[in-house]
């Protein structure tokens, strides 16, 4: 199929959504097609290798494994993983994706929660996975050499397993990021993984000629939605081994990239670099935390739109800009597969321009995650009145274009005023020497909560917090402006680019800078 004529996939009838079934009908773009660049090595596979590399693969998995068993992995960056994520689904396996970094008891209760026969682990991480509940637990080590040998066994991709697979049958758990709290792990379906694709790929006006830049951790929600998103639209697959400000354009401009996926903080250190250099073809950006002001600088500014869409691991396609109706400050309006609401307490339902809880339930099978795997307990406090409840503080505008105002729990409370850490924090972003803001809650003198404000500079710069509050007030209401300023060479970042909020210190210390009481 020649660029010229190809579409997106369509989405299939329920009992044909599996990924199988969608790595096989991708095969209409071209087989030899190239189809993935792993930047970590320079090298550049085409579809067919990849097909049959996950086809011989997913035969030895299918010969060592029993279908619906978990394989724990840690994956990185890098193209073995994703040949083995493919492989097993072919096998009728379950992936439970851990982040590598992770340690002590945060690691031993995720490979409780992943009850795996198997793992798939990097030598980098071997030992603080036997020191904590991996040598207990009689896994089938596969490590990372026997993982590279494993990815050379080739098949006809004909002859690939053909363990049945149902489109309700869990396919990936792919951790919460647990940012402001304890990490869950939602199960996501076949069916779920190819609905996402469809949405992402049918409403960004996806080409087969596009070049899909991937920067952020291959063990989170983006990789999966990301690869069946360019399944469904025939595009080629570039990863980073992680993102790099300082290599970022140069690699932008080699590979030919023309879709960026981002994250708000990914965003906010390019526009610090300044113009994007001459030469690069990104004609759009994918993803979320893009602010108003980023998304006028980028398409504004340089012609580069940014989709900014709404979703969580549980539901990762709820809302997205459409390609041809950018809506600015909003996600755009809900996909067609989902029913969003907003609502207040009790799960009544709140007119337009009104601030509450964002909801959701499925007009498709699967459309959710199915559930957090082995905590039924928080998968039942989770859904209520048949809602799936995000816990997330959203609004609908009259022509029903949903913005995210930020997490229920990021939330501060201050005056009986709620105010969004994440407004907050991108009005402080915007500052030319800021590089990164962090909003979080103390104790106030009233009972209440008072603001305090992290601020990363920009290298080279020397901020004044005095200086950076009068900013924030020309551009906040009153009750918004932090009452506590404190500068932080770094700040602690999650693998997936935001700031890791949990690790933050919660109270005001002497050096911090302190508004004066006349002014609060």
């Amino acid at each position: 199929m020649s660029d010229a004529t190809a579409t997106v996939l369509p989405l299939q009838d329920l009992e044909r959504r599996t990924v199988p079934d969608l790595l096989e009908r991708a095969r209409i773009f071209g087989v030899d097609r190239p189809f993935f660049h792993d930047l970590g090595s320079d090298r550049i596979y085409s579809y067919r290798d990849c097909l049959e590399r996950i086809a011989g693969l997913g035969n030895e998995l299918a010969r060592r494994f029993p279908p619906g068993a978990a394989v724990a992995t840690l994956p990185t960056n890098r193209f073995e993983c994703v040949i083995l994520r493919y492989a097993l689904s072919c096998a009728g396996l379950l992936e439970v994706a851990i982040n590598g970094q992770h340690k002590g008891p945060v690691l031993r209760g995720m490979l409780e929660v992943a009850d795996a026969v198997a793992i798939v682990c990097e030598e980098q991480f071997r030992a603080e996975v036997e020191a904590y509940g991996g040598s207990g637990r009689k896994l089938a080590w596969i490590d990372e050499a026997e993982l590279t040998r494993l990815c050379e066994l080739r098949a006809h991709w004909e002859e690939r397993p053909k363990v049945p697979v149902e489109a309700g049958t869990p396919c990936r758990v792919v951790f919460t990021s647990g940012t402001t709290g304890v990490s869950k792990g939602p199960e996501l379906s076949h069916a779920y993984e190819v609905v996402t694709g469809h949405a992402y790929a049918s409403r960004i006006g996806l080409r087969p000629d596009d070049r899909w830049l991937f920067v952020t951790p291959f063990f989170h929600i983006d990789s999966v939605l990301s690869l069946s998103t360019i399944l469904h639209g025939g595009a080629m697959f570039i990863m980073a081994p992680r993102f790099s400000a300082s290599r970022f354009w140069s690699d932008a401009i080699r590979t030919g990239t023309t879709v960026l996926i981002y994250v708000g903080t990914i965003l906010a250190i390019l526009r610090k670099l300044g113009d994007p250099p001459a030469g690069h073809r990104i004609r759009m950006g994918v993803g979320v935390g893009g602010t108003a002001a980023l998304r006028d600088w980028f398409h504004g500014r340089h012609g580069i739109p940014l989709h900014e869409a709404y979703g969580l691991s549980e539901c990762a396609a709820v809302a997205i800009t459409d390609a041809g109706a950018p809506q600015p400050g909003s996600c755009g309006k809900a996909y067609e597969g989902y029913e969003v609401a907003v609502v207040a307490p009790g799960d009544r339902r709140l007119p337009p321009g009104k601030r509450g809880e964002i909801v959701i339930r499925p007009r498709e099978p699967f459309g959710l995650f199915t559930g957090y795997r082995r905590n039924p307990v928080a998968t039942l406090d989770r859904f209520a009145n048949l809602w799936f409840h995000t816990g997330d503080v959203g609004s609908f505008d009259a022509a029903g274009h949903l913005t995210f105002h930020g997490r229920m729990k990021d939330v501060i409370r201050h005056r009986d005023e709620n105010i969004s850490a994440e407004e907050l924090e991108a009005v402080a972003g915007e500052h030319p020497g800021v590089l990164i803001a962090a909003a979080v809650a103390v104790p106030g003198e009233l009972g209440d909560e008072d603001v305090l404000l992290y601020l990363q500079p920009r290298p080279g710069t020397r901020l004044d917090p005095a200086e950076i509050c009068r900013y924030i007030e020309e551009r906040v209401a009153d009750f918004m402006v932090p009452s506590y300023i404190r500068i932080a060479e770094s700040l602690p970042l999650t693998p997936t680019e935001k700031v890791a909020k949990n690790e933050l210190p919660r109270e005001v210390r002497a050096g911090d800078w302190c508004r004066p009481p006349a002014r609060r």
